[in-house]
């Protein structure tokens, strides 16, 4: 695992730990890439029941040789450490392996994909999508027009959420790369986290924590399409309690991207690289 791919988790995972929904996704797709024998791959859902206990607790005893093993994963503890710098000799063999090798697309031949909680590990999809453009570069996509799907299913989300078609349009610019870079098998331009009980795919994302910029593994919801993509985003910003502020600027798509600064995304200045790609591309005149 090279070093920009370590897990890192926001709180303790396994017994009587915290176990936050993402923290635990993490935590579970790690321990299938150095799954010990005999443990058959997690079913990666964000749950921690016995099993996950079950192989931290195996990982303890087995590898940093703990006389009381105590089945629990801490952000700055030796087990998430052991398991970050572990090498290939801990994984199992390729024929019984977790997950798929990242970038592997998962089958879109369904139209209607199984919930993630009910797929076997193995069946986990772990994108690595390149890294957001840096924000000296999104001038050389000014004057770009957007296709013609992306900007209906920014209006359509306008009139029913009443969110800025030029804000969607500038967020679909830059989290997606143009829509370019995403969570494989996502159609996920905006970089949404799933929540419990929605499908998702994991994948590497950067985020700022602390002041300091690191890559993390998370669980990234699933649409089946752009049109869905879209209605979901304004309906994150519609509803969620976050985005408050932002919805008294409905008439102002300047000032309501601003208000998404440190909410909707950690990067410093996100509202100002958002004002940036809506003026030079002129998405305004798309608002409704």
């Amino acid at each position: 695992m090279r070093r920009s791919d370590r897990v890192h988790l926001s709180a303790s995972v396994g017994n009587e730990a915290a176990n936050h929904y993402p923290d635990v996704l993490a935590a579970q797709h790690l321990l299938n890439e150095h799954l010990l024998t005999p443990f058959s791959p997690l079913t990666v859902d964000g749950r921690c029941g016995p099993r996950t206990i079950a192989v931290i607790t195996e990982w303890q005893r087995r590898v940093l040789a703990l006389p009381r093993p105590d089945g629990r994963m801490d952000p700055h503890g030796p087990t998430l450490r052991t398991l970050n710098d572990a090498e290939q000799s801990h994984r199992m063999t390729p024929a019984t392996s977790g997950p798929r090798r990242p970038g592997t697309p998962r089958s879109t031949s369904n139209p209607t994909p199984t919930p993630s909680s009910a797929r076997p590990a193995s069946r986990v999809t772990v994108a690595r999508p390149a890294p957001r453009p840096h924000p000296h570069t999104t001038g050389h996509h000014r004057g770009h027009v957007p296709p013609d799907d992306v900007i209906l299913a920014a209006q359509a989300s306008q009139r029913r959420w009443k969110v800025p078609a030029s804000v969607s349009l500038a967020q679909w610019a830059w989290e997606s790369g143009w829509g370019h870079l995403m969570p494989t098998g996502s159609n996920n331009p905006f970089g949404i986290k799933a929540r419990k009980g929605e499908r998702f795919v994991m994948a590497w994302t950067h985020e700022v924590v602390h002041g300091k910029r690191i890559r993390i593994l998370a669980p990234f919801r699933v649409f089946d399409n752009v049109e869905q993509a879209f209605d979901g985003h304004g309906e994150f910003l519609a509803t969620r309690s976050p985005y408050f502020e932002a919805r008294k600027h409905t008439d102002d798509a300047d000032a309501y991207a601003r208000a998404l600064t440190g909410v909707y995304a950690t990067e410093p200045g996100y509202g100002d690289f958002l004002i940036g790609l809506m003026r030079g591309n002129n998405f305004y005149q798309y608002n409704q």
